[in-house]
């Protein structure tokens, strides 16, 4: 356990400094089952300023998931995010499962006023019911300045996501994701997922 620990922490901090972060949408580290299909919303609003929003601003996401194999699934979010319309797609990959222990990563990009890319590393643990997820999550993104240079913006958050699952067809999510550095504004969420075979 300490060397999946350590292997974690070493990659989470690898991921860290190759990306940018994005909204996790409540995930977990656990992917869909092979053919199930996921539908799901999201509301979230900004706990702090940053230099693009106010604190209080709202955003609303939908998803759509679809699990690809046993290890694997792919999504799709679309929704209104803080006055601008957000597209993302992702692929997830399943790392490690021990009993009631998963990790996964996941690489994407989105379009939210400008392209991008996402990379995230996130661990969950089920307790009953309940999964508690944490990790990293990152996106890089290239803004074009108006004198024509690129500047790359590498947001970084630390997603910390509460999931109760009262039944096999849908799952509660409460979601914070803190902001670790200064291009990144923290957020906290909640939304409704349902699950469909």
């Amino acid at each position: 356990m300490k060397k999946i620990t350590l292997t974690i922490i070493i990659a989470m901090f690898l991921f860290a400094g190759k990306s940018q972060a994005q909204t996790m949408f409540g995930n977990t580290a656990q992917t869909l089952s092979n053919k199930v299909l996921s539908l799901g919303v999201n509301a979230a609003s900004t706990v702090q300023n940053s230099t693009l929003l106010a604190t209080g601003s709202l955003a609303y996401f939908f998803h759509l998931g679809y699990g690809t194999s046993r290890t694997t699934d792919f999504g799709i979010n679309v929704g209104k995010a803080w006055g601008t319309m957000y597209y993302g797609l992702d692929f997830e990959k399943s790392l490690v499962k021990n009993g009631d222990f998963y990790v996964s990563g996941t690489l994407g990009g989105h379009y939210w006023g400008t392209a991008g890319a996402d990379a995230d590393l996130i661990a969950s643990v089920k307790i009953n019911d309940f999964y508690l997820t944490s990790g990293i999550d990152v996106d890089i993104n290239p803004i074009k300045q108006s004198n024509g240079t690129v500047i790359i913006y590498v947001p970084a958050y630390v997603p910390v996501t509460f999931e109760f699952n009262p039944n096999s067809k849908m799952a509660f999510t409460l979601e914070a994701n803190i902001a670790i550095n200064s291009p990144a504004f923290t957020t906290v969420g909640a939304g409704i997922n349902f699950y469909f075979k």
